[in-house]
């Protein structure tokens, strides 16, 4: 129950919204502070599942065999002396001690210590540097390195790639990514609120409140990241997600608030209502929304939860903000609420009479007219969808010319150094004799589509040994118990045939009953996949029921949420099926300046709930509308076009702010936060025009007087513990105009009791 606002005028209630406005501000002043820094504590990585074998293999490596996995490599050129001259060796020495006189890092091969000639390509030698430590400490180290070394302009060019000069390369573009979609997205949000609202000063309100939003959310992740790893994308959600729902709610309340001044109440008592009302709407979307966003903490991926954590928190701040601190300012303002602005017309059109209204108007009297090409264009959108292929971020989403992106495929490219395609088999504990390392290692290399296999017994082609190692080549593949195999391959380690293989190699029985762990990319693909795909069930049971519930207790119905359901998955896999069209097909991949490439594994999963709890928002403002006309007059057509009259409006403004803090994104360098601002973006605009505007009116003109259905048990429960908007204690049906009737409305249409009022 909400409570109303005291419609006196005592000294008391004078000071109310002032203490709560501080309150407001003092929190602001507590979020920006926690906040400081946040980026710096925040992490590239998180899209592996860290119990999954591939990663345990991963950690064995760095144990075992920690100068086997360099992960900074330095790329010396002299394009006019060529890589041996005396200027580039004096170069490679300097990078060399610089290296060796920092601490945890080490030079684990050069080119110009050993004239290793897999190290050398025309006028390149490579120098290959193990950085220890977690994430966040090699990438300041590599920050550090370059600073003090990279010159990829100079006689002679010294450049950064491998792993951890990707992820330094990815915060840094993530940090101006923000920026630069902030200076998109608030002018154009600003101008679109002064014409929605008619004036400044209203539409200055949801940008204060989209600011302590994201004080809030940032703040939240960055306590969060000093229990717990948390992604750097989790910030894109909170700047866009933060100023979106802020001017959401705002948008619900302050035109609520509006209609109830218009009608002729006093402010306290257009407050009490608008509270009553539209408050109550704002907690269920925000229930919704944030149980949507709280389905991500299933899944075993930091990358992922780390939405989940700051999906909450701006949610979390984004309705108490708008419940609390924006009646306070309205209260206060009164009539100035519509100052520096157009003078709003004194009686406006009645709802049904409106764009949306008539929309869904027509839409009520031809729904197949109107329903069968929104379905059959949804369906197509949905093809692409089937020849999904899926894969993990790698360079290719940094830009074309990014430092570590260029030297990482000139690397894989022009050079013999590594094999970041082969598939690492090890153990810590070998007991097997060399014999039966021998037998281990040909079996392997008789697996279709292993081009070879290096051990410290030998290479292996086909089932025979081809070449036996030299001493100090052999210690590098076994040490103490410890044995690893390098498992070559040309199969494209992100793709079918790669997962296909990394499981055939699993499958080999090593000898003795030893064990081994399986890693590299192609198997990294197999356990993120599996990983996801295991949890993926719990998630869709549970982002379904808790809709289920919210959107029971709103309506009193078990068909308004089931229709829910289904025309969100519908409008969600056409998304992503465009998602995959463009991003993975490479259509539009030249203006939107991106390279084509299977999509991160994690990302429709990411895509789906975030765009499935805000199709669920304007579910929630639309059916709440359609509810309360339907409660006081008993009449289905008319409460449906009085109902989208009179929410179309606010939703369609809503989703265009909410649409352009997410389209902001696609001037983002990082083709992952590309495809999830223009995937999210599209669901937003979809969901509001086609779902909401033709698919609810259309559908329930079908189902007719089932649309408030519910078993007698359910219909009991909603009496005892359901939420209305309604203000008002609830009136029997009242005659619709004749114009307004049609042959659905039947006394079977009549309302349901609801629960509590205040």
């Amino acid at each position: 129950m909400v409570t109303s606002v005291p419609s006196g005028s005592g000294r008391a209630n004078r000071r109310g919204p002032w203490f709560t406005l501080l309150a407001g501000l003092l929190f602001l002043l507590v979020a920006g502070a926690a906040s400081a820094g946040v980026l710096t504590h925040l992490k590239s990585g998180g899209f592996d599942d860290p119990g999954s074998g591939s990663v345990a293999a991963a950690e064995a490596l760095e144990r075992s065999f920690p100068d086997s996995q360099p992960n900074l490599v330095v790329l010396v050129r002299d394009a006019e002396g060529g890589i041996d001259s005396a200027s580039a060796r004096a170069e490679a020495q300097a990078v060399e001690k610089t290296v060796s006189g920092t601490s945890g890092t080490r030079v684990v091969a050069s080119y110009f210590a050993t004239r290793d000639a897999s190290l050398r390509s025309g006028d390149s030698g490579l120098i290959l540097v193990r950085i220890d430590g977690d994430e966040n400490e090699s990438m300041r180290t590599t920050e550090d390195l370059h600073e003090e070394l990279s010159d990829p302009a100079g006689a002679v060019s010294v450049s950064f790639g491998g792993i951890t000069a990707i992820n330094d390369d990815m915060n840094k573009q993530v940090e101006k990514d923000i920026l630069a979609a902030e200076t998109i997205a608030i002018p154009i949000t600003l101008l679109l609120l002064v014409l929605v609202f008619r004036g400044l000063v209203a539409a200055v309100l949801p940008m204060l409140l989209a600011v302590l939003t994201i004080a809030g959310g940032l703040a939240a992740v960055n306590v969060a990241a000093q229990f717990t790893d948390v992604s750097v994308f989790a910030v894109n959600l909170i700047t866009a997600l933060g100023l979106g729902l802020s001017v959401d709610y705002s948008l619900l309340i302050v035109t609520r608030y509006r209609e109830e001044r218009a009608a002729g109440r006093t402010d306290a008592e257009a407050l009490r209502v608008t509270r009553a009302t539209a408050g109550r709407t704002v907690a269920v979307s925000g229930g919704v929304v944030g149980a949507a966003l709280a389905t991500l903490l299933v899944f075993d991926q930091y990358f992922l939860r780390s939405f989940a954590i700051a999906g909450i928190a701006v949610v979390l701040g984004a309705v108490l903000g708008s419940l609390y601190l924006l009646p306070a300012a309205l209260r206060l303002l009164g009539d100035r609420i519509d100052s520096l602005g157009r003078r709003r017309r004194e009686r406006a059109a009645p709802a049904a009479e409106t764009f949306w209204g008539r929309v869904a108007g027509f839409a009520f009297r031809r729904p197949a007219l109107l329903a069968t090409p929104v379905i059959a264009l949804l369906l197509l959108m949905a093809v692409p969808f089937a020849g999904a292929q899926f894969g993990v971020p790698d360079e290719r989403v940094l830009p074309k010319d990014a430092e570590s992106r260029v030297v990482t495929e000139a690397v894989r490219t022009h050079f013999d150094a590594g094999d970041d395609r082969a598939l690492n088999v090890v153990s810590e504990n070998w007991k097997a004799t060399d014999d039966q390392l021998v037998q281990y290692a040909a079996d392997l290399s008789k697996v279709t589509g292993v081009t070879r296999v290096v051990s410290s017994a030998g290479v292996f082609q086909d089932g025979t040994r081809a070449a036996v190692l030299e001493p100090p080549a052999a210690a590098g593949y076994r040490t103490g118990s410890a044995v690893r195999l390098q498992v070559q391959t040309g199969v494209v380690p992100y793709s079918e045939k790669g997962g296909d293989l990394a499981r055939e190699i699993r499958a080999v029985a090593p000898p003795g009953g030893n064990a081994v762990l399986v890693g590299g990319q192609a198997a990294q693909l197999v356990d993120i996949t599996h990983s996801i795909a295991s949890k993926l069930p719990l998630a869709i049971v549970l982002i379904s029921v808790l809709s289920l519930l919210f959107l029971f207790l709103l309506t009193g119905s078990v068909v308004m949420p089931v229709k829910a359901l289904l025309f969100n998955a519908l409008s969600l896999v056409g998304i992503l099926g465009v998602a995959v069209w463009i991003f993975q097909d490479g259509h539009l991949s030249g203006p939107l300046g991106f390279t084509p490439s299977p999509l991160a594994v994690s990302m429709p999963v990411l895509v789906f709930c975030i765009a499935f709890g805000l199709s669920m928002d304007y579910e929630v403002f639309l059916v709440a509308r359609i509810k309360e006309r339907h409660d006081r007059t008993g009449h289905l057509e008319s409460s449906v076009r009085e109902g989208l009259g009179a929410s179309g409006p606010v939703i369609t403004a809503a989703a265009a702010v909410l649409a352009v803090s997410f389209f902001a994104m696609l001037s983002s360098g990082v083709s992952l936060i590309k495809m999830y601002g223009l995937a999210t973006g599209l669901a937003i605009v979809v969901d509001a025009v086609l779902v909401r505007g033709v698919l609810v009116p259309a559908f329930m003109r079908a189902v007719g007087p089932y649309n408030w259905w519910a078993p007698a048990p359910l219909k009991a429960l909603h009496r005892r513990f359901g939420i209305s908007e309604s203000a008002e204690p609830e009136q029997g049906p009242e005659p619709a105009p004749a114009a307004a009737v049609s042959a659905s409305d039947r006394p079977e249409s009549a309302p349901q009791t609801t629960g509590p009022r205040t």
